[in-house]
């Protein structure tokens, strides 16, 4: 087995933190993600209900990965606690020799897991703080670790706008296959202003190990009631688009969220249930 394919995904960091665990996540999530879904984006716009809430999310991306992610939310004596599990698939990956030579080919999985435990609290009548601890495993081939992270955000909204700041990735390191690796640390601002109907929204991420900014701009529009759609452009290496469509049921919301992402990687579907007990 060329040890070359490993140390490539492993110098990656970890980059599944970066995918969209939900449908939020093609568009502005760091700024508009809410409820219990907030909790992979988020931490400070984290909220819960007395109930039981939970939203579970099945996320299609491209070359055949794809992510499952489970989020649970329930208020406590006035502070919002949540938990946040993702599974993040590769897929297979098949390992080509150089040829000629007589190695056989060699099929091989790789997947990341994640384990979010947040809290988040009001701190002023229109501000708020979150936090979230994360245990990260990264498993590829035969080799494995993991390592522990911290999110922190804070927000400030009132009637029509909003601003937020947090860092998100922030902590511990692996080593795969005596490779070092880093959780792609990120520092973001974001916020939304409503204008009418219209939420207008942005998000602007600078990337600590890549000195590398993401940005998004988007806005969400209620066509009925129940219904609403958003649109966003994203940055991340070159631009792309980003839609999604939620149908709130009060108990019941279901949200779609889609993307072609840059390079011509292909689409990112992403499709979540909640429910409220």
């Amino acid at each position: 087995m060329s040890t070359l394919l490993i140390i490539m995904m492993a110098a990656a960091g970890v980059k599944s933190l970066l995918m969209p665990p939900s449908p939020v996540g093609v568009i502005t999530s760091f700024a508009t993600a809410s409820n219990e879904e907030a909790i992979f984006y988020n931490p400070s716009n984290f909220s819960a209900r007395d109930n039981l809430t939970f939203q579970c999310s099945y996320n299609r991306f491209y070359l055949g990965m794809q992510s499952v992610s489970l989020s649970l939310g329930k208020k406590m004596k006035g502070v919002d606690f949540g938990i946040g599990i993702v599974n993040f698939d590769y897929g297979e990956i098949e390992w080509r020799p150089d040829y000629p030579t007589e190695d056989p080919l060699i099929n091989y999985s790789a997947y990341d897991f994640s384990l979010i435990l947040g809290a988040a609290v009001n701190v002023t009548s229109q501000g708020r703080i979150g936090i979230n601890l994360k245990y990260v495993t990264e498993n590829i081939y035969v080799y494995s670790d993991y390592a522990l992270a911290v999110d922190i955000a804070v927000v400030y909204r009132n009637g029509t706008s909003g601003v937020t700041l947090g860092a998100s990735n922030f902590g511990t390191s692996m080593t795969i296959n005596n490779d070092r690796v880093n959780l792609p640390s990120r520092l973001s601002i974001g916020g939304l202003h409503l204008i009418r109907k219209l939420t207008i929204s942005g998000d602007l991420h600078y990337l600590v190990n890549d000195s590398a900014f993401e940005f998004a701009v988007g806005a969400t529009l209620p066509i009925h009631q129940r219904i609403s759609l958003s649109a966003a452009v994203n940055y991340r290496d070159e631009l792309y688009p980003g839609f999604g469509l939620t149908i709130d049921a009060g108990a019941l919301e279901v949200k779609y969220g889609g993307s072609f992402f840059p390079k011509n990687l292909g689409m990112v579907n992403n499709i979540s249930v909640g429910i409220g007990l």
